[in-house]
């Protein structure tokens, strides 16, 4: 669970997870209570329990279920409109001009969680692009659809 604590803290969060709450099915990671723990007889045969927080793949990829709880703390976020917004979750990147309300310290490397209203879309990462300051995606809603396409 270490991978998912690293990101916890590069987002800037507070997410208390015991180990023993805690289930690792292949790269994927859960949040399981007790009244389910209960029912678990064989976990080598299991696919999925419980709350799924995410999973690893180069680095620890949060689902949207996480980000939506963690996106209630006061933590790094960028706000943006519709448009901008949209764009986002086609998996393009966030231009500094484009955001409309930044909360956090926006330095090189920084992880900010994107938000449009009141809703977590996704996060990303600050990077430098042609001297300009972005908000490079590293994951957004649109994933789950895009993911789909590439399956037909």
């Amino acid at each position: 669970m270490k991978d998912l604590k690293e990101f916890i803290n590069g987002i800037g969060a507070k997410y208390e997870l015991a180990e023993e709450d805690a289930a690792k099915i292949n790269t994927k990671r859960f949040l399981v209570n007790n009244e389910l723990k209960k029912f678990v007889f064989n976990k080598e045969k299991l696919t999925y329990i419980g709350k799924y927080l995410g999973k690893m793949k180069k680095e620890f990829l949060p689902s949207s279920i996480l980000l939506e709880e963690i996106s209630a703390q006061k933590l790094n976020k960028v706000y943006v409109d519709k448009k901008t917004a949209w764009l986002f979750v086609c998996g393009r990147d966030i231009f500094k001009r484009n955001v409309l309300k930044i909360e956090g310290i926006s330095e090189e490397g920084s992880m900010f969680l994107v938000m449009f209203e009141d809703r977590c879309i996704g996060y990303g990462k600050v990077d430098m692009f042609e001297g300009r300051s972005i908000l490079k995606n590293v994951f957004d809603l649109g994933d789950f659809l895009r993911r789909e396409r590439e399956n037909d």
